[in-house]
């Protein structure tokens, strides 16, 4: 099967986050780190969705390109709820798939998704510019490693100058490597409504 670099991005991106929000790691960790070509990695995106992920095109056409996604949890808990937009393929290294704004307890987390895992325990140093304005985060890297966490301050830009901006550029730098890349914002602020009238209840 022969897949555009937005399509696979696409189909890594929805295995990630089911396993940075409540999927089983041990389930699909091994499969997604091992994937060596686009070919294998599909085949884990389908086998996560056999573990339950839903994903469901945003149908409003101002909700740009955004996917609203839902886990269900194996535990019997709360369904894990998010959204996510895959990176600009034409203008992004290949290592940066894309942006996850996730439900959780203090509204949203903020995650970036890649294909190659960081260090455990390590602080990427993340920039990101929209609209003409920079800031520089430091984010946590989530187990197994393939998406880091930013911090609060994330979430304060997304409800905020993000939802004015038509796109974000975003710098990530962890022992000397850098990855760089673009994200369309186009459609946040109904993905961001649509994300907080899915989540659940705590």
């Amino acid at each position: 099967m022969s897949l555009s670099r937005t399509e696979f991005r696409a189909a890594y991106l929805l295995p990630i986050a089911c396993m940075a929000s409540l999927a089983p790691v041990s389930a699909l960790a091994p499969c997604l780190l091992a994937a060596a070509d686009e070919t294998a990695r599909l085949r884990s995106f389908e086998e996560a969705r056999s573990y339950g992920a839903q994903s469901t095109v945003l149908a409003a056409t101002n909700a740009g390109t955004w996917r609203l996604v839902r886990t269900p949890n194996p535990r019997g808990g709360p369904d894990a709820v998010s959204i996510m937009q895959t990176a600009d393929t034409a203008r992004s290294d290949i290592d940066l798939v894309g942006l996850t704004l996730r439900c959780s307890d203090t509204g949203f987390d903020v995650l970036v998704v890649f294909l190659k895992p960081f260090p455990p325990r390590t602080h990427p140093k993340v920039k990101l510019t929209s609209g003409g304005t920079t800031v520089h985060l430091e984010a946590t890297v989530i187990p197994p490693g393939a998406a880091i966490s930013l911090p609060a301050e994330a979430a304060t830009l997304v409800k905020g100058s993000w939802q004015s901006s038509s796109e974000l550029a975003i710098e990530v730098e962890e022992d000397g490597n850098t990855t760089r890349g673009f994200i369309s914002l186009v459609g946040l602020a109904p993905a961001l409504s649509l994300l907080a009238s899915n989540c659940p209840t705590r």
